[in-house]
């Protein structure tokens, strides 16, 4: 069955994309009545380009003539250029994405073209088929960040994760924004997950090594369980420690749930960023961590013992000991932080001090 193309843009004041479907080729893009998107966009001309289908079937986009231009991506059209499902395209200012959903009929036009474009707008991602082409063809490199003692003795590592498409940034919080606007951070999240455990299974570690989950994964904990075994049954030798964020769960009992299935597999439970937002006062108690991680943003200048900082850590510190948790300081960067976690008594320090990520 052949595959029925759209186009989807913003106009006006709309919070959600207006949808044209593209019934007949050569499907013409403007102001002027008869064109199959016709728009009433004041720097769009009357008869500003085409789509068409080439004879392999291709998408084919062409600029005819238009007084502000026509954009695949960003870049300005020479000549006619095939596209494919995902690709952003700019008639004059106008911002349209290709797809293929069903859509909505077109709005009215105007009678007038209006000179000259500032900067392009930027509603739609543009990376979209390079980043389609990292999740299919698993470009990431797993990293890892080193644990330590409070005395500085290696204790275990925290599994990260980069890209290696040539054309995207390898950071994942560039990733995670663009998988964020494509709908695809869970799948973004377990192939780097799945990736790290791989390198890490060939490097033959067996120290802890701490994984995190995306909080969107935490919304389906049936699919996260079923997905985490799938990981153990295939890496049994990894010694895991799950790690959620304090935003990711706030339903004790799916805490409770996701906590049991974790023992089940023999992975162990951390609580991340604690510190940074509500305290997991409650989840202290009712599901109990083996480990929990303060925020760097509560243990970034620690001070002397006589702070109000020091004093807080220090209580919560001790607290969290009692309970038979042990803790872990992240984002220790300097010696004096280091010497007064020390003094506090936190079991286990993360940071630029001890070593920054690096690949397996």
């Amino acid at each position: 069955m052949p595959r029925q193309a759209y186009l989807e843009c913003f106009t006006g004041a709309r919070t959600a994309p207006k949808r044209f479907e593209l019934t007949e080729f050569p499907a013409r893009i403007g102001r002027q009545p008869g064109c199959a998107v016709q728009l009433n966009v004041a720097r769009i001309s009357r008869v500003h380009a085409e789509i068409r289908r080439d004879e392999y079937g291709y998408l084919v986009i062409a600029d005819l003539g238009s007084t502000n231009g026509t954009f695949v991506n960003g870049r300005r059209l020479e000549a006619s250029a095939r596209i494919i499902s995902g690709d952003v395209i700019h008639v004059g200012d106008q911002e349209m994405r290709l797809v293929e959903e069903q859509a909505e009929a077109a709005p009215a036009h105007d009678e007038m073209t209006q000179i000259g474009l500032g900067t392009l707008p930027h509603e739609f991602p543009t990376m979209v088929r390079e980043f389609n082409e990292l999740l299919d063809r698993g470009l990431v490199v797993g990293y890892r960040q080193l644990i330590t003692d409070n005395q500085g003795v290696p204790f275990g590592h925290e599994l990260l994760g980069r890209g290696s498409h040539p054309t995207l940034d390898a950071g994942p919080g560039e990733l995670f924004a663009l998988a964020r606007a494509l709908d695809a951070e869970i799948r973004l999240s377990q192939l780097m997950r799945r990736k790290g455990f791989e390198a890490a299974e060939r490097a033959g570690m067996t120290a802890p090594l701490f994984f995190n989950t995306h909080p969107a994964e935490c919304r389906a904990p049936d699919q996260l369980v079923a997905e985490l075994e799938s990981l153990r049954a295939r890496h049994p030798s990894l010694d895991l420690v799950f790690e959620v964020h304090e935003a990711a769960v706030t339903d004790l009992g799916v805490m409770a749930d996701i906590g049991t299935a974790l023992r089940a597999m023999n992975i162990r439970l951390a609580y991340d960023d604690f510190g940074a937002g509500q305290a997991r006062l409650l989840e202290l108690v009712e599901v109990p961590p083996d480990f929990l991680k303060f925020d760097i943003a509560l243990v970034r200048g620690v001070g002397e013992p006589d702070s109000a900082r020091y004093r807080l850590l220090a209580t919560l510190n001790s607290m969290i000991r009692d309970m038979g948790v042990r803790t872990l300081a992240e984002g220790i960067e300097d010696e004096p932080t280091a010497r007064a976690c020390a003094t506090i008594g936190i079991d286990l320090f993360q940071g630029f001090l001890f070593g920054r990520p690096e690949p397996i």
